[in-house]
């Protein structure tokens, strides 16, 4: 076997990369009828307002798959959308607040749509950019930088915020005390904006996703950066004038009384369910690991077709290596990765790690268990005080 066969088959698997359209399986049915169409679509699509949604998850359940497929779904239906992961290149998922996350949505709306002419957004930093530009570490005029140069300073920003703590907390304390009027920019731009798109176009949605990385963080005698951000600011991030998705921690939807303020401020956030392994009695789910076994076999298919007739065995007549040895390795990755996306994908890679040519055996699944075990159970250790 062509060591290029387990390389492509270990990248295939890349636990933080959303698969391509074609790797893509559909899992409604098990995940409790959830669709992120019906869930957070259509609110918009029947909208004639601006709509303000959070929406949330564990890690690696395929948040971001969802998001990016409502993403082409509204560009179908004549939204303008800006999709942006805010952990990428704006925030500091360690040290966040509100203001990083503020100037992250007007960095991506100023690039995403470039305003020729009227442009609140540049004239909100022109008119602060004596106080600003140390942030962009530049002593450039604004005045004297090209349109594209001028809207580049919001990237150079963020960036020097993600890379120097220091210069985060002097940000943080120019844009909250200069919030109303970025909002008010916001605002003015996404106005001036939705005149310059095609006059079929029904509005413009922002999503920012990962916000849910966010750390909690907090100083004694302060609320925490959660609720200074959900909570103590629920009203700029629905003040905006058009549709948003922001992806919030799961610890917030399930804390008592966080989770009561949360719909009250925004109505009920949106879960992104598990697949579903087990039952409620302990008996494996079936139709939850056919789907898993169906996006495994998803992606070893683009690799090379045949890969599937082999994928849990050796076939006689065919040529092509067994994937897995057995039907029973397949499973057992798919019941310890618990109905996450992310994990199952994770125990794929560290059993090829323990792979030096296929198949994929029972003894290498089992080490792959065996250290994402002792992962949690080192997690476990360290949040009890015990580790």
């Amino acid at each position: 076997m062509p060591l290029d066969l387990l390389t492509e088959i270990y990248s295939s698997f890349e636990p933080f990369q959303p698969p391509s359209k074609e790797a893509y399986v559909e899992c409604q049915e098990v995940r409790g009828g959830w669709e992120i169409i019906r869930e957070l679509g259509r609110r918009i699509t029947r909208s004639k307002k601006p709509t303000c949604q959070l929406y949330s998850g564990h890690r690696g359940v395929g948040k971001s798959t969802e998001l990016l497929r409502l993403k082409e779904y509204l560009e179908q239906q004549k939204y303008f959308v800006v999709y942006f992961a805010a952990d990428d290149e704006d925030i500091e998922p360690q040290d966040a607040a509100y203001a990083d996350i503020l100037f992250a949505c007007t960095r991506h709306l100023v690039e995403a749509i470039k305003l020729q002419n009227h442009n609140p957004l540049l004239n909100w930093m022109k008119d602060r950019w004596e106080s600003l530009k140390d942030l962009a570490l530049t002593e450039i005029s604004f005045e004297g930088l090209s349109l594209e140069g001028q809207i580049s300073q919001f990237a150079k920003i963020t960036a020097n915020l993600r890379a120097t703590p220091d210069k985060r907390r002097e940000l943080r304390q120019k844009i909250n005390a200069n919030t109303p009027s970025l909002v008010a920019a916001l605002n003015d731009f996404i106005q001036e904006a939705q005149k310059t798109l095609p006059t079929d176009n029904r509005g413009i949605v922002m999503v920012a996703d990962n916000l849910d990385r966010i750390v909690e963080t907090q100083e004694e005698g302060k609320p925490s950066n959660y609720d200074e951000i959900y909570l103590n600011r629920s009203e700029m991030l629905r003040g905006l004038a058009c549709h948003v998705i922001y992806t919030v921690p799961i610890a917030m939807i399930y804390s008592e009384g966080r989770a009561t303020q949360l719909e009250n401020n925004y109505d009920t956030p949106d879960v992104l369910p598990m697949v579903m392994v087990r039952n409620r009695d302990g008996s494996e789910n079936s139709s939850g690991l056919g789907k898993l076994r169906e996006l495994i076999c998803r992606r070893v298919a683009l690799i090379e077709p045949n890969l599937v007739q082999t994928l849990e065995g050796a076939v006689s007549g065919v040529d092509t290596p067994a994937v897995f040895d057995s039907p029973d390795t397949l499973e057992l990755l798919c019941l310890m990765s618990g109905g996450h996306v992310r994990n199952l994908m994770q125990l794929i890679q560290k059993a090829i790690d323990w792979t030096d040519e296929l198949p994929i055996t029972a003894k290498a699944a089992k080490r792959a268990v065996e250290e994402a075990r002792e992962t949690y159970r080192k997690q476990y250790r360290s949040i009890s005080g015990r580790f």
